[in-house]
């Protein structure tokens, strides 16, 4: 296994610059996600990594070795790709077995290594088959399979499970986690779906635009979100922008109703703020309660316009004053458009950015 880390890495086409001056470190045996949507360079960031395109600048090192200009076959890397890749005229034996043939093994260690992986990904039995007659999810182990056989340094994963249907999506995100904590190996992840990456990352990559916006653990990406893109992209949100009223405590007015303390998110507020500045606060649906809570709190007073039953939580769209808040309630909750309903929510998880 190794450590990877990417130095001031720019990739561009033309006059799109794919990724801008990127930075960041891998630790060894960690599960790394880069999430951002489409376009952001997260795709080409891999590959620059994987060594299938090189960069305009900047430097790839696998520990201490130093591989920005070598060929793909050189980094000892393996990639799992969005739409599988799998030869349609050979078996789930053949299929795995490529790599390995690729690099003149024995027969006897061939077949050792491929029957180990099987049993690794829970496809013994199969091996006899052809891709197109298998499911999706087992497709996706046969390329995770290939991947896996050529113990590679890195393993790479393209949007893997992008072409799953919702439920298989889920068990397949826990076939990929309980694979990577087993054999340790370092793992760099692509996709665009948010619970995805919080669900299996050790720290994510938050990307925009070519860049990299935030670096941190799921909970640190969720809770304490560094920007507002990061803020408005990982969950559902309601964004609120007014002018600021108070430096200390932090208190926003929105229109003629809302007042709301907030939780600055940049450790600079207090040198930065003035009265009158504008400011966006995120409010996460999840934070609101109906009853007072043990902590100081905003209370929110509006009137329901939407009720959404999801399942493990009412969903509720609350007017207030010239604005909307949205609030996930206990499914117990008895609630109907036009009621009138106080929220109360947390000034700490009331966070607010200077809208710069």
């Amino acid at each position: 296994m190794v450590r990877v880390r990417l130095i001031n890495l720019s990739k561009s086409y033309g006059r799109v610059k794919a990724v801008d001056k990127v930075s960041l470190e891998v630790e060894d045996g960690e599960l790394f996600t880069l999430l951002g949507p489409s376009g952001c360079g997260k795709t080409t960031t891999l590959r620059l990594i994987a060594g299938f395109e090189f960069p305009d600048e900047g430097r790839i090192l696998f520990g201490d070795e130093d591989v920005t200009l070598k060929k793909p076959y050189e980094r000892e890397t393996a990639m799992v790709f969005q739409n599988y890749a799998l030869w349609p005229h050979m078996t789930v034996f053949d299929n795995i077995a490529y790599g390995l043939k690729v690099r003149k093994m024995r027969k006897e260690e061939i077949i050792e290594r491929v029957e180990r992986v099987l049993d690794l990904v829970r496809l013994r039995g199969l091996e006899d088959r052809y891709p197109t007659q298998l499911s999706g999810g087992q497709q996706q182990r046969v390329a995770l399979a290939r991947a896996l056989v050529v113990e590679p340094k890195v393993l790479l994963l393209d949007e893997p499970l992008s072409n799953l249907d919702a439920k298989l999506r889920i068990e397949m995100r826990e076939e990929i986690k309980r694979l990577q904590r087993k054999l340790g190996i370092t793992t760099i992840y692509v996709t665009h779906d948010q619970e995805e990456a919080m669900s299996i990352s050790d720290r994510i990559a938050v990307m925009n635009k070519g860049r990299i916006l935030q670096v941190g653990t799921p909970q640190e990406i969720y809770f304490r979100p560094r920007n507002i893109f990061t803020a408005t992209f990982i969950g559902k949100s309601t964004i609120l922008e007014g002018r600021l009223e108070r430096i200390d405590p932090p208190t926003i007015r929105i229109g003629d109703v809302i007042k709301l303390e907030f939780t600055p998110v940049s450790s600079d507020f207090y040198e930065e703020a003035r009265v009158g500045d504008s400011v966006i606060v995120v409010i996460k649906p999840e934070f609101f309660s109906q009853e007072p809570l043990d902590t100081a709190c905003n209370v929110i007073d509006g009137v329901v316009e939407l009720v959404m039953f999801i399942g493990p939580f009412i969903q509720v769209r609350v007017r207030v004053g010239d604005t909307y808040v949205t609030a996930y309630l206990k499914p117990e909750a008895r609630v109907k458009p036009s009621d009138k309903i106080r929220l109360y929510l947390p000034v700490d998880k009331t966070i607010g950015f200077l809208n710069r």
